[in-house]
């Protein structure tokens, strides 16, 4: 298989593969994101259920956008955060869950410098 070319503008995306090519819209990019996505997640090797130590396998983002609600009817909270390529990803956690999380904050807040 030849390689895959990307190659974007700020409204389109072209998309060369084996001599053909896709002109893709904003929306179809985060279409095939997500198909991309749910099809990588069946595949194996599964991903670690620890982040990685090499930073270059790393999504990141460094202008951390944030969402939290409380979803009554699912005795959950829905916690989302916006990625500038990914776009908004969001999970249901259980209470136990947000109690785990805020615990795990607070034993790693104190190996960090206090703010002056």
């Amino acid at each position: 298989m030849q390689p895959i070319k990307l190659d974007p503008s700020t409204t389109t995306l072209n998309v060369s593969i084996d001599g053909g090519v896709a002109e893709l819209s904003a929306g179809d990019v985060d279409a095939l994101i997500r198909d991309l996505a749910a099809a990588r997640a069946k595949m194996t090797p599964i991903h670690s259920a620890e982040p990685p130590d090499d930073p270059e396998k790393l999504h990141h983002s460094d202008n951390l956008l944030w969402s939290v609600k409380a979803a009554p009817q699912k005795s959950a909270i829905q916690f989302a955060t916006q990625h500038p390529g990914l776009g908004w990803m969001s999970m249901w956690l259980s209470r136990a869950q947000v109690e785990d999380l805020q615990t795990s904050f607070e034993f790693e807040l104190v190996k960090l410098p206090q703010a002056r």
